[in-house]
């Protein structure tokens, strides 16, 4: 048994940092992604394809380490968007997290474009990211790559009105 052992930590070692990537094909389905608790609730829509979307990347990982359990976040992948084998790249959404260091849930969305825009009220362009108080309404969205000072202060203004 011993043998096994160093195999073991290996495995779960390279396994630890798996992306938690999720078919979604309701965007009603999204909201059931966040935990609970959360005071507020990040939605970032993005593209591993899209240059703006891979640069803010870092900036989201920071923010998601800064709230802690009162930001609630949620990734939401365009790629299936672009045709192909849906295999390969979710695969590639996946393997894209992992190296980013991505903790928070992603939905790999795989439904109706328009469905997405018109629940979501967007017009395609992406990066975008939405915040929403824990009953769904939103508070904030900005279009473009995210300037980390400036949605820091603005999630901790909106944390100190809930």
């Amino acid at each position: 048994m011993r043998k096994f052992a160093p195999f073991v930590v290996l495995f779960l070692s390279l396994n630890a940092h798996a992306a938690d990537v999720r078919d979604v094909k309701d965007p009603a389905a999204i909201q059931k992604i966040f935990v609970p608790a959360a005071k507020l609730r990040l939605v970032n829509v993005w593209a591993t394809w899209c240059a703006p979307c891979v640069e803010e990347m870092p900036v989201l990982r920071t923010i998601r380490k800064s709230f802690g359990s009162e930001l609630g976040m949620v990734g939401i992948s365009l790629d299936d968007m672009i045709p192909g084998d849906r295999g390969e790249t979710k695969n590639r959404v996946v393997k894209f997290l992992d190296s980013k260091q991505v903790a928070y849930p992603n939905a790999y969305y795989i439904g109706s474009s328009d469905a997405l825009a018109d629940a979501m009220n967007i017009d395609g362009a992406i990066p975008i990211t939405i915040i929403y108080d824990s009953k769904g309404k939103e508070l904030w969205r900005r279009q473009g790559t995210l300037d980390q000072a400036q949605a820091t202060k603005k999630i901790q203004e909106l944390l100190k009105v809930r």
